[in-house]
């Protein structure tokens, strides 16, 4: 009991709130039974002293000779308050007290003496009595005084008890509170803060068989556990910090690269060096790259590349006894881009050991991006060709267009005029002829130059929005005539092509405008409506003929077929009140090919 008492700071803190309260209990309950007892002590102290006034009263008035009545009534008043509840209470209690004696010896002296002296009207014998029966009243009061008095000392005295024991008792408490709590709390705390700033080797020094030193004892080893799991974690984050940084270096290592690879051809110089930066980054690991060539035209010789500038020309046959792939555990991954097999990259580690996860999976990633590089290095190839046909094709197509039409057109006028020449005709219709010839290989010039132009222009780093005002501006000088070029920020980019083809279009329509039109203002507005791109050319000229035939003007057919080539619809007709207005819709291909709605 004692050592469960002992080890519960519940329990004594308990115990001293029970004793003080048991303390207090007690104080209050003496205090109300001693106001109890003393509750009519005063008053009879009251009327004991009071006694002595009736007495000397009936001697007055014995020796004035008062009447029978007053006499009479003065004696009821002294007889009730002789015998009066209050007196006869406290006399009472105890029949072996002094207090007791002393009441029994008035009461005596009152009917022995005073009572027969005052019915027999004697005066002087009632004096003497009086005298006597005062004395006896002086002692009874000084006994019922005494009496309270001690009363009062006894309450005094529980009362001081109680509060030096409440005392005692709380200074105990103040002296377990401050050892068994406050100072282990503080310790505590303490030890908190130091664990939380990072000093996993705090511990709390208190001991105790009480809640608070079980609380210490957890907190140690939950220290203690802590520290081991941080000593843990240190190491685990070490290793894993120096895998991180060998795999973010590979990481960092294969986007260098692929920037490098994505931005020039891919070559055996560009390959090495990409395989020794690669094994310098994951020290033990020797990486053999085996390039086959196309995979449909499989090759009698293979290149191998080891890092360190170290290249070689082998045969297929040569990898079974090849010395590289048998040295320690040897991994083989597949360089493939789309299905087609490229190569393969040969891994091993000095030491023997397999590749870790992480290891093999950036092994993986160079393999992808070696596949990736040779995959790109012979799309370009294929797009440079597809280009050059493209190119040669388009320039075909415009030369027969142009130049081998007029070129025709003029061998058919020189056989002419050869069979006039034989034939005698006049010199006026030869001159017809050639003038016809003349005008055909003006035309023929004027077509070489727009070809000229065609083939060099260029959109240069300003964009189609430089290029426009670059033109605006050359036309305008060229031309005399003032252009307002109107346009809006499209929401994105227009291909190669078809700024190429929006270009030529504005340059032709400002080219009539200069040349036939005789215009003083054009305007040129580029703007999106929806997901068509509007281009509008209008000048204030001397306009079209509603009914022109567009195949006897190069330049318009020409426009024409560039629409085609952009999908889009052009339309040329009269602006009111004068002059020509051109307009051409396209869905650019950025957005995809829809239909495009018709020009009103």
């Amino acid at each position: 009991m004692f050592h469960w008492f002992k080890s519960s700071l519940p329990a004594r803190a308990g115990l001293a709130v029970i004793l003080i309260s048991t303390l207090a209990l007690a104080s209050t309950i003496s205090a109300g039974l001693m106001a109890w007892v003393t509750e009519k002590d005063a008053a009879a102290i009251n009327t004991a002293g009071s006694l002595r006034m009736a007495t000397y009263r009936l001697s007055w008035k014995l020796e004035a000779r008062a009447a029978d009545s007053i006499i009479q009534t003065l004696q009821h008043d002294l007889e009730q308050r002789l015998h009066s509840p209050a007196l006869f209470r406290l006399v009472q209690r105890d029949d072996q007290s002094l207090l007791r004696q002393s009441f029994t010896a008035l009461e005596n002296n009152w009917e022995d003496h005073l009572k027969p002296a005052l019915k027999a009207q004697q005066p002087v014998v009632f004096q003497q009595q009086a005298d006597i029966f005062v004395e006896q009243l002086d002692r009874f009061v000084m006994l019922l005084q005494h009496q309270s008095e001690r009363r009062q000392i006894w309450q005094q005295a529980i009362q001081g008890a109680a509060l030096i024991s409440i005392v005692i008792i709380l200074l105990i408490g103040m002296y377990e509170l401050f050892s068994s709590v406050i100072t282990p709390l503080q310790e505590l705390v303490g030890a908190t803060e130091r664990f939380r700033a990072g000093q996993f080797d705090a511990r709390i020094n208190y001991r105790s068989d009480d809640e608070l030193g079980q609380m210490a004892v957890s907190f140690n080893a939950m220290a203690e556990a802590i520290e081991d799991s941080h000593r843990t974690l240190e190491s685990r984050v070490e290793q894993k910090t120096q895998s991180l940084a060998q795999a973010n270096a590979a990481l960092e290592l294969l986007y260098q690269s692929s920037r490098n690879l994505a931005g020039s051809a891919a070559n055996a110089d560009q390959l090495n060096a990409l395989i020794d930066s690669f094994q310098q980054r994951l020290p033990g690991l020797r990486l053999t790259l085996c390039l086959r060539g196309h995979a449909l035209e499989p090759a009698d010789h293979l290149i191998a590349l080891h890092g360190n500038q170290s290249r070689e020309i082998c045969s297929r046959n040569d990898c079974a006894s090849c010395e590289r792939h048998h040295a320690g555990q040897l991994q083989t991954y597949l360089i493939s881009n789309q299905g087609n097999t490229l190569g393969e990259l040969r891994a091993r580690y000095l030491d023997g050991r397999l590749p870790h996860p992480w290891e093999e999976r950036l092994i993986e990633a160079l393999c992808n991006l070696i596949g990736t590089s040779l995959s790109l290095e012979r799309q370009r190839e294929q797009d440079h060709r597809l280009l050059l046909l493209e190119e040669r094709a388009i320039i075909a197509r415009e030369l027969h267009d142009s130049l081998a039409q007029a070129l025709s057109y003029m061998k058919l006028q020189v056989s002419r005029l050869q069979a006039l020449i034989r034939r005698g005709e006049p010199v006026d219709r030869l001159e017809q002829v050639s003038e016809e010839i003349r005008d055909g290989l003006n035309s023929a010039y004027r077509q070489l130059r727009e070809l000229l132009t065609t083939f060099r222009l260029r959109i240069q780093e300003g964009g189609l929005e430089q290029a426009l005002d670059d033109t605006v501006k050359e036309f305008a000088e060229r031309g005399g005539f003032e252009v307002l070029l109107e346009r809006t920020s499209l929401a994105f980019t227009l291909a190669a092509n078809e700024q190429i083809h929006l270009l030529q279009i504005v340059r032709e329509a400002l080219s009539n405008c200069a040349r036939h039109a005789h215009a003083r203002r054009v305007w040129v507005r580029l703007e999106q409506q929806a997901e068509n791109i509007h281009l509008c050319i209008e000048d204030d000229g001397c306009g079209i003929d509603p009914d022109f035939d567009s195949r006897q003007h190069y330049g318009l057919t020409i426009m024409q077929e560039r629409a085609s080539s952009l999908r889009g619809q052009l339309s040329i007709q009269p602006r009111h009140p004068n002059g020509t207005r051109v307009e051409l819709v396209f869905a650019p291909h950025f957005l995809g090919h829809h239909a495009v709605q018709g020009l009103s």
